[in-house]
């Protein structure tokens, strides 16, 4: 089973990830909430399920970890996310226990076990409340923590809120230090953006020179971002590339087997899988993300090769033209200078399918890309697309038509059955700039397809995640070029 569009079964959902490396596999603990809950307080009351793989592509389902408590207990409402550590033999599953008729209804809870499969909560809980000196007392949770080898201490990063400032940006990572996992002294906060309301599911790491500090932000971009330090004290910094999605991949954590660090996060679902209704938290797994260090410090993510490798059965398809001078050989090429033109793809479906292909526009070409279920037949007339954008230096997942006026924010006509729909207009969906052009002048793209979610990787930098539930009904896949020309090399479909 691959990890793309996994959710725990029909009417479940997936949500915030606590991965975890040991012994040559992935361990990968992830939020539940109960089956057909889709309301707060109910949606809330979460347990930890539990993946496991040894190659990133392949994954079995494991009973689950552990859930809530009784209610009126210390997590009786939920076990919330944490990170899993192993020490002298043991393994200490750190989670936030949630209570909500307590003043201090977050508190950092921890279960142990011996072969991750059985674990048993510590009668000390809850070991850590928020201290009000530095720190208010509702947001208090998703403990990370880490061995600090220099000090010989552990160390933990929480998501927590200051007690002092305006509403909206008093949001910190706040630290815990202990020298046996059992007690703890709670800290002044690590980082204090004054940015966000609070930052959520905060690590820590180190890869080349430079220090990541992640933390997904829900009030303003609703993306996992992160920043770079020289050293794990910080000063924090922001990079141009400086988050590792857009707004539909949530709450990113990441794992490391020595040689690399793979991040793992949700895409989420609308409420009740409504095409016009609100988005919820939780949903479906995406794909593992492979993230690499660039020498500036920029973070960049591609699908990992054992991911890819794992799509590799041949899809049919056929070529047909739309608009535009297309030469069909080995390798379309598409000349559309001063204007647009696409072809579409027939055949390949929706159903954990992936696009493969390089493309090479010329340099001064202003988008070539992917069509995504285009619709209204051969006339094209709307659909969703992924553009990349030479001269902007940036890849775009989009609708079209885009919205025309603020109208359109809150009203669609579709004109072929004369009625009006709501639906949620952002535009564009999700934008995420390169690092650098590849020097080939080619961009990889891999274009993965599993039901009404979507993934996108390109050029080995940059990922773009959406859910598409206004779905056509149709199986097209469509290539297209805007004012200029591309060619597009070793097309291929795989499942």
């Amino acid at each position: 089973m691959r990890l793309f569009g996994y959710a725990p079964e029909r009417g479940a959902a997936a949500g915030d990830t606590m991965p975890f490396f040991h012994d040559g596999a992935w361990h990968l603990f992830f939020s539940q909430p109960p089956v057909g809950a889709w309301e707060y307080v109910e949606r809330a009351r979460v347990s930890t399920a539990y993946l496991r793989s040894e190659d990133l592509a392949n994954w079995e389902v494991m009973p689950d970890a552990f859930g809530p408590g009784e209610h009126g207990e210390c997590d009786g409402d939920g076990i919330w996310t944490g990170s899993v550590i192993e020490h002298e033999g043991v393994f200490h599953f750190f989670y936030t226990g949630y209570n909500r008729q307590s003043t201090s209804p977050q508190t950092i809870c921890k279960a142990t076990s011996t072969d991750l499969a059985t674990w048993r909560k510590s009668g000390a809980n809850p070991l850590i409340s928020p201290d009000p000196r530095w720190y208010g007392t509702v947001d208090w949770r998703d403990p990370f923590v880490y061995r600090d080898d220099e000090a010989g201490l552990f160390r933990m990063l929480l998501s927590a809120r200051l007690k002092d400032g305006p509403l909206f940006r008093r949001g910190c990572v706040a630290t815990a230090w202990s020298a046996d996992l059992e007690r703890w002294e709670v800290g002044p906060p690590l980082a204090s953006t004054r940015l966000t309301h609070c930052p959520e599911c905060p690590e820590l790491f180190k890869m080349g020179d430079w220090w990541y500090l992640v933390e997904s932000r829900y009030s303003e971009r609703m993306q996992t971002v992160y920043r770079v330090a020289p050293t794990p004290d910080g000063p924090w910094e922001s990079r141009r590339l400086d988050s590792l999605d857009g707004r539909r991949f949530y709450a990113a954590k990441s794992a490391s087997d020595g040689a690399r660090r793979v991040s793992f996060a949700w895409i989420p679902y609308r409420k009740r899988h409504g095409a016009n209704d609100n988005w919820v938290w939780g949903g479906q797994l995406g794909s593992p993300r492979e993230l690499v260090s660039l020498p500036d410090g920029t973070l960049t993510c591609r699908l990992p090769a054992a991911v890819k490798a794992s799509y590799s059965r041949r899809v049919p398809y056929s070529m047909r033209t739309g608009l535009g001078d297309w030469t069909m050989r080995s390798s379309p090429h598409c000349d559309a200078t001063g204007t647009y033109a696409y072809a579409l793809l027939d055949g390949p479906g929706r159903n954990d399918v992936m696009l493969d292909v390089e493309i090479e526009p010329t340099q001064r070409t202003e988008a070539v890309g992917i069509l995504i279920e285009p619709r209204g037949d051969d006339r094209h007339d709307s659909g969703y697309f992924l553009a990349i954008e030479p001269a902007r230096e940036r890849v775009v997942l989009d609708r079209w038509p885009a919205a025309m006026d603020p109208l359109w924010d809150s009203l669609v006509l579709n004109e072929r059955h004369g009625i009006a729909v709501r639906q949620e207009i952002d535009s564009p969906l999700v934008e995420r700039p390169l690092a650098h052009a590849p020097e080939s002048g080619r961009y990889s793209v891999q274009l993965l397809r599993n039901g009404s979610a979507i993934e996108c990787f390109v050029a080995g930098q940059v990922a773009a995640s959406f859910r598409v539930y206004d779905s056509s009904g149709s199986d097209v896949w469509g290539l297209f070029v805007q004012e200029g020309s591309a060619t597009f090399h070793n097309l291929a479909f795989r499942s």
